[in-house]
């Protein structure tokens, strides 16, 4: 009985942290469209992308975009993170130029994480432990 109690305490906090390769189509028609993969530092919540002003991603948990299709020539991107947890906005501006179809990968630097994010993990890991301690003192 303590092995499944222990083991719904910990299930959500086994998948709670999983970031998503997303894969968006851009549209392009053209024959010599290009690929963009966005590959933060660390996976991030509440990430949106914009190509040429167009929102192709929403506050989304994301580890690795895949922008298929763009159109050959110059295009605009705008990578932003709003999050709580990071000391610093995520705020990424780049023109990249697509020729023949080609495939492009931008890195994207993630600041460290903020000093509170860091005080309520140690605050919710503490009680977590009280918890699961105090559910095998009962049994």
């Amino acid at each position: 009985m303590k092995f499944f109690k222990t083991l719904l305490f910990l299930l959500p906090i086994l998948f709670a942290s999983c970031g998503k390769h997303i894969i968006v189509n851009y549209g392009g028609t053209g024959t010599s469209n290009g690929n963009l993969n966005l590959l933060p530092s660390k996976s991030l919540n509440n990430a949106s992308l914009l190509v040429n002003g167009k929102l192709l991603v929403e506050q989304e948990h994301v580890r690795k975009i895949t922008v298929q299709n763009l159109p050959e020539g110059k295009n605009d991107l705008h990578f932003t993170c709003d999050n709580s947890m990071l000391k610093e906005k995520v705020d990424f501006y780049s023109t990249i130029e697509v020729k023949g179809g080609s495939d492009q990968t931008k890195l994207i630097e993630v600041p460290p994480t903020s000093d509170g994010y860091w005080i309520n993990t140690g605050l919710g890991t503490l009680g977590g432990f009280i918890a699961l301690f105090t559910i095998w003192l009962i049994d």
